[in-house]
C-alpha cells in the first residue's frame, strides 16, 4: 500500500497539469504554463487579444476568454525568445475548442541577452506572382537584408518587424498568391531572423461574402496563417504593441474586374474600440515608462501638411462621420507618461519621419511621439525593376527598409536602399544631362505631348543640380560646395525624372495593364518633398554634396560633371 501511495504522489508531482485542471478558476476557458529554459516563469503576460493574465509562481496563467480572436499569445518578456521556424516566431497558438470549453496552451521561452539588439523594419512587400516579384524579393531584397543582419549580429540579436501588405488582395484569386502563401515564401528563402507581422489593407480577403462583420471576416485567413492582428512583446528595454488600423469595408460595387473579388476593397483608417480597450490593459503592465515604447501599425497616423518637414502636423486617421483630429487626440492621449514613443508604419511606399515635437499646436500629446513611416520593399509594386530600372518607390526614392540599433534604452535608425545599401543616403542629378535626355528621347517627347502636368526637364535652366535625400528629416543638414565655395541650397518639392522614365513612361505608353495608351491618370502632379536644388557655375565643375543625419553620421559624394542620366543612373 505504501508503495502505491508513493507512486501516486510521484505522479502528481510530475503532472501539475492534472492538479491545475482540477483547480481552474470559474469561467476559465484558456490556460497553460510558461516555461523559461525548462523552469516555470512568473509574471509573464499572456493574452487572447481581449483579456490579459500574468503567470503565477508555477508559471500558470488562466484566461476567461470568449475566444473571439481565435488565438492566445505570450507577450514575450525581455531577454527571452520563442522558437522561430523559417522566420515565424511561435509566440501564438490557435484556439481549437468551443468558446465555453477549457483548453490548455503552453509556451516555452529561451533566455537570451537582448539588452542590445537590432530591429529591421520593413513594409509593403506586395507579393502576387506578378512582375517577377518573388525572384526580385529573393535576388534584390534578401541579399541586402542578409548583409544588414550580418553587420548587426556582433551587437546582439536581430529581429524583423513587417509593417503589413505582405500580399496584394486584388490578385489573391487571379494569380494564386494570398496571405496563406507568404509563410512558404519565408521558408523557401530561409528567412534568417524572427519576423513579427502587422496586418495591412492588402492582407484582407477581398473575396469574402459581403455580410456580417466584413472587417473581422476579411481578416480570418490572416489570423489563421499569420497570427493575431493585435498583440505585444518585449525586446531589450523596449515594449512593442502591434495594432491593426485598417478597417476593411469592401463596399458594394467594383473598382476593377479581378477574379474572385466581391467589392471595392476600400477601407478606413482607425483603431477599433476592442483594440484600444486591450491596449489600455497592456500599457498598464509596462513598468518603465522612460524606455522606448514602439507602436506598430500599417497606415501612418501623422504627417507634415505640406510634405516639407516642420509644421504643421495633421492627423491621417479616417472614419466616416468622425472627426480625424479628435480621434487622433484620443489615441495619442493614451501615451501620456511615456517619454519616448515611436510609431512605425508603412502603406505609403515612402519615407517620412515626423517628429511630434515639431508642432504640438493642434495635438497636445504628441511631443513624446516620433513616427517612422517606412518605404515599401516592393518600391512601386516591383514594376520599375521589371521595366529594366532601379527598384524605386512612388516618391522616386529607392525601395528599402529602416534599421534600428538599440543599446539599452538608446535607439538610433538609418535607411537601407535595396540598390545602394546603407552607405548611400542621396542621389545627385546633373539636370544638364537630364535636359539632354528629355530633349532627344522620342518616348519622353511623346509623353510630354500627352501630359501637360508632367515636369518638362528639357526646359530647365543651365547647371542645376537636383538632390534626392530619400530619408530626409527636419534635423538633417545638407551642404553643396563647388571649388570650395558653398552653394545656396533650396529645399523644395520636385518630380523625380528617373522615376518618371522608370515607371510612368512605360506604364503610360505600352504596359499591358493600361486599358489604352496615354491614360489620363498618369498626367498627375508627382512632386515630393525630399528634394533639394543648387546651381553650379559651369557645366563641367566638380561639386561635393554632404548630408549629415540626426546622429551626426555624414554621407558625402564628389560629383564629377557632366554626370550621365538614365534608368540605372546612381
Amino acid at each position: 500500500m505504501k508503495r502505491i501511495i508513493i507512486i501516486l504522489l510521484l505522479a502528481l508531482a510530475i503532472a501539475p497539469a492534472s492538479e491545475a485542471r482540477q483547480r481552474l478558476p470559474k469561467g476559465c476557458t484558456v490556460w497553460g504554463q510558461v516555461l523559461k529554459d525548462g523552469a516555470p516563469m512568473q509574471g509573464v503576460v499572456v493574452s487572447d487579444g481581449a483579456e490579459l493574465a500574468t503567470t503565477d509562481k508555477q508559471g500558470f496563467y488562466y484566461l476567461k476568454s470568449a475566444k473571439r480572436e481565435g488565438s492566445v499569445f505570450v507577450s514575450i518578456p525581455s531577454c527571452t525568445e520563442v522558437e522561430t521556424i523559417d522566420g515565424m516566431p511561435a509566440f501564438w497558438q490557435r484556439l481549437n475548442e468551443a468558446p465555453g470549453t477549457a483548453e490548455r496552451h503552453d509556451f516555452t521561452l529561451t533566455g537570451v541577452d537582448n539588452t542590445n539588439y537590432t530591429l529591421i523594419a520593413i513594409a509593403d512587400i506586395h507579393l502576387a506572382n506578378l512582375f517577377d516579384d518573388i525572384r526580385q524579393f529573393n535576388e534584390t531584397f534578401m541579399p541586402r537584408l542578409r548583409e544588414e543582419v550580418a553587420k548587426a549580429k556582433p551587437r546582439g540579436p536581430v529581429y524583423c518587424l513587417n509593417c503589413g501588405d505582405s500580399s496584394y488582395d486584388r490578385y489573391w484569386y487571379e494569380y494564386g498568391y494570398s496571405i496563406d502563401s507568404f509563410p512558404q515564401t519565408l521558408a523557401d528563402c530561409k528567412f534568417p531572423v524572427p519576423m513579427f507581422h502587422v496586418m495591412g489593407n492588402h492582407d484582407n480577403d477581398g473575396g469574402i461574402p459581403r455580410e456580417g462583420d466584413i472587417d473581422f471576416n476579411a481578416a480570418e485567413r490572416y489570423r489563421r496563417t499569420m497570427g493575431p492582428t493585435h498583440y505585444s512583446f518585449n525586446l531589450g528595454r523596449a515594449h512593442y504593441i502591434v495594432l491593426d488600423n485598417v478597417v476593411y469595408l469592401n463596399s458594394e460595387g467594383r473598382i476593377d474586374s479581378y477574379e474572385g473579388i466581391t467589392g471595392k476593397r476600400d477601407h478606413e483608417h482607425y483603431f477599433t474600440a476592442d483594440q484600444l480597450e486591450w491596449m489600455a490593459k497592456d500599457l498598464a503592465t509596462v513598468s518603465d515608462r522612460s524606455a522606448p515604447l514602439v507602436i506598430a501599425f500599417h497606415v501612418p497616423l501623422m504627417r507634415y501638411k505640406q510634405g516639407l518637414t516642420g509644421k504643421p502636423i495633421e492627423s491621417r486617421m479616417l472614419r466616416a462621420g468622425y472627426d480625424s483630429d479628435e480621434m487622433f487626440k484620443e489615441f495619442t492621449a493614451m501615451f501620456r507618461g511615456f517619454s519616448d514613443v515611436h510609431f512605425i508604419s508603412g502603406h505609403g511606399h515612402k519615407n517620412l519621419l515626423c517628429y511630434g515635437r515639431d508642432d504640438t499646436s493642434k495635438y497636445p500629446d504628441i511631443a513624446n511621439i516620433t513616427e517612422h513611416n517606412i518605404s515599401g520593399i516592393c518600391g512601386c509594386w516591383w514594376q520599375t525593376a521589371a521595366h529594366a530600372g532601379l527598384t524605386l518607390t512612388t516618391d522616386g526614392a529607392p525601395a528599402g527598409f529602416e534599421v534600428f540599433p538599440f543599446e539599452g534604452k538608446h535607439m538610433e535608425w538609418y535607411f537601407v536602399s535595396e540598390d545602394d545599401g546603407a552607405d548611400r543616403q542621396f542621389r545627385v542629378f546633373d539636370l544638364n544631362s537630364v535636359r539632354d535626355y528629355y530633349r532627344r528621347d522620342g518616348a519622353v517627347q511623346a509623353m510630354l505631348r500627352h501630359y501637360d502636368k508632367r515636369t518638362d526637364f528639357g526646359a530647365v535652366e543651365d547647371n542645376l543640380l537636383l538632390i534626392n535625400v530619400w530619408a530626409w528629416e527636419s534635423t538633417w543638414k545638407i551642404s553643396v560646395t563647388e571649388n570650395g565655395k558653398e552653394l545656396k541650397v533650396k529645399h523644395q518639392k520636385h518630380e523625380n525624372p528617373q522615376y518618371t522614365i522608370n515607371y510612368f513612361l512605360p506604364k503610360a505608353s505600352w504596359d499591358d495593364n493600361s486599358k489604352s495608351r496615354w491614360p489620363e491618370k498618369y498626367n498627375e502632379a508627382t512632386a515630393h518633398a525630399h528634394y533639394f536644388t543648387a546651381k553650379a557655375s559651369s557645366p563641367t565643375s566638380t561639386v561635393t554634396v554632404k548630408v549629415t543625419d540626426s546622429f551626426g553620421h555624414e554621407y558625402t559624394e564628389i560629383v564629377e560633371r557632366p554626370k550621365p542620366f538614365g534608368k540605372l543612373m546612381r
